[in-house]
């Protein structure tokens, strides 16, 4: 066992003390002056020599050099990962009702008997919404003449219907589900 020497000193981050190292030991313990022991590995001090000043003073040619250890905090930051999330991508179906108004075209047929003579045959006409397709026919009679038979007109008449009509539309919807993953408990 070594002990401090009361009159140590202080050189930086050296502390002086004298006594015997015993190699064969595990530990060494060192005795400071306020009565705090100090318990190290005996590997870890190593014998080293002073100038003469130094040593005569206390009457030791070799004294001890004993490492100061500090202890020093090191924070580091790491990513890690603490759950997983699925996103599932979901479709439904809804059917929705359209009222959409739909053009309808219809035509009347309108049969008018003339028996009108005429000298040349007449042109298709319109009048307004109403083409007129003329028909003439050649008749006997002492004479030669065109005879306006009949008219045929046919009126073109625009009106609007509501249609109704179910049909299938899809909509899209994320659904976020998350999922733990293990923890371990141990710090490194």
């Amino acid at each position: 066992m070594n002990q401090v020497d009361p009159q140590s000193s202080k050189n930086g981050n050296i502390l002086v003390v004298s006594g015997n190292l015993n190699p064969q030991e595990p530990y060494t313990e060192l005795w400071m002056p306020d009565g705090k022991v100090i318990r190290l590995l005996t590997t870890q001090l190593a014998p080293v020599a002073l100038d003469r000043s130094a040593t005569e003073s206390e009457g030791n040619p070799e004294a001890i050099l004993i490492p100061i250890v500090e202890e020093r905090l090191d924070i580091e930051k790491r990513t890690m990962t603490t759950g997983a999330v699925t996103l599932r991508k979901v479709v439904q179906e809804y059917q929705e009702s359209l009222n959409e108004p739909l053009a309808v075209r219809t035509f009347d047929i309108e049969r008018i008997v003339l028996n009108q003579p005429v000298e040349f045959a007449p042109q298709v006409r319109q009048e307004g919404s109403v083409t007129i397709y003329p028909l003439v026919e050649e008749q006997m009679i002492l004479t030669k003449q065109l005879v306006l038979k009949e008219e045929i007109r046919v009126t073109q008449r625009d009106t609007e219907r509501r249609d109704t009509q179910v049909v299938t539309l899809k909509r899209e919807h994320l659904v976020v589900e998350r999922q733990p993953v293990g923890r371990s408990d141990h710090s490194d």
